[in-house]
């Protein structure tokens, strides 16, 4: 499955990217979530609650059963270096397709 997405760097510039989805984790300790894809240097980070990241999963859950592309939407994505974390507010991200 593939994830288009708005991303903002450590620049602040805001691209949109479309990449192959890895996976998903949250981190309890930043309170952020994780997006994993197939770019080996960085990852995804998006700050948010703990009970807004499981609603989140279970949406990705359910469109990964019938799509090949999904768009998340409704937020600010970082694209950060492997183990850097970006704090902002806690994002309400939403999937389409």
């Amino acid at each position: 499955m593939f994830i288009c997405m708005s991303c903002q760097d450590n620049t602040e510039k805001t691209t949109t990217e479309i990449c192959e989805f890895r996976g998903i984790r949250y981190d309890n300790r930043y309170k952020t979530v994780v997006i994993s894809t197939e770019h080996e240097n960085h990852d995804y980070i998006v700050p948010m609650t703990e009970t807004k990241y499981e609603q989140f999963v279970a949406d990705i859950a359910k469109a990964m059963n019938e799509h090949n592309l999904i768009y998340i939407n409704n937020g600010v994505i970082f694209r950060c270096r492997k183990g850097e974390i970006h704090n902002s507010e806690p994002q309400n991200l939403t999937i389409s397709w």
